[in-house]
């Protein structure tokens, strides 16, 4: 135990619990023909390790879990108000937190690793967290690493405050207006019609897709909350 926890300790600053059990139980979830393996612990070390070289993993603590031959692991996230979450760090398209917890992840890559499914088919967890005093953090830093990091919050946070909203609307950064036009679409509330209908008319087609959707079920859902009251 000692041994794992001083590795793990070494990427992360610390040995979760959950993660270091991981490891104790040696029971790794492994299935070939589905594209899943999980990493024996020196490999995901040493990968651990590589990917700790650049910031942004380095910062949120990434212990890699899995290597599927494409560049794009899943990750443990060890720092920060996400931390105990499985991230899936990818390079071609936007990173998504997809589970809660460590065992979340290891049992649907069991489940679909039995079925004799594909990695790719492993889906997500509905993941909810309170960023919004991250999110404020983040946005004061203004820096590169901090936009890719608000992007990827946005994908689990739960509520934000207006002013919040409201920054991130107005941000320089189109990928962050995108990102934060699809919260919108998964957070209908009838207060936020306005900054949709703003990022509707934004010069980016890529936000203006996500703000139209936003609109029409910030307005489905007013009409039906009109409808419950009148009745």
């Amino acid at each position: 135990m000692n041994d794992l926890a001083a590795g793990i300790r070494e990427i992360i600053g610390e040995a979760p619990q959950d993660l270091v059990a991981f490891y104790q139980a040696a029971d790794l979830p492994v299935f070939p023909e589905s594209c899943i393996r999980c990493l024996p612990f020196a490999e995901a070390l040493e990968n651990s390790r590589s990917l700790s070289q650049l910031e942004i993993p380095a910062r949120l603590g990434l212990w890699v879990l899995d290597d599927a031959n494409d560049s794009n692991p899943f990750a443990y996230i060890g720092k920060g108000p996400c931390s105990g979450m499985i991230v899936h760090f990818t390079h071609d398209d936007d990173p998504r937190i997809k589970f809660a917890t460590l065992g979340g992840f290891a049992a649907a890559l069991r489940e679909r690793g039995l079925g004799g499914g594909d990695l790719d088919e492993i889906g997500e967890e509905q993941v909810a967290v309170p960023l919004d005093p991250a999110m404020r953090e983040l946005l004061a830093e203004d820096s590169e690493d901090a936009s890719w990091v608000i992007v990827l919050y946005l994908s689990v946070a739960s509520e934000l405050t207006q002013d919040t909203k409201a920054l991130l609307a107005s941000r320089d950064d189109f990928v962050i207006r995108e990102a934060f036009a699809a919260w919108l679409v998964r957070n209908p509330l009838g207060d936020d019609l306005a900054l949709a209908e703003q990022l509707t008319n934004d010069s980016y087609a890529q936000v203006v897709r996500p703000a139209k959707l936003a609109m029409a079920e910030i307005r489905q859902r007013r009409r039906c909350e009109e409808a419950s009251e009148d009745g």
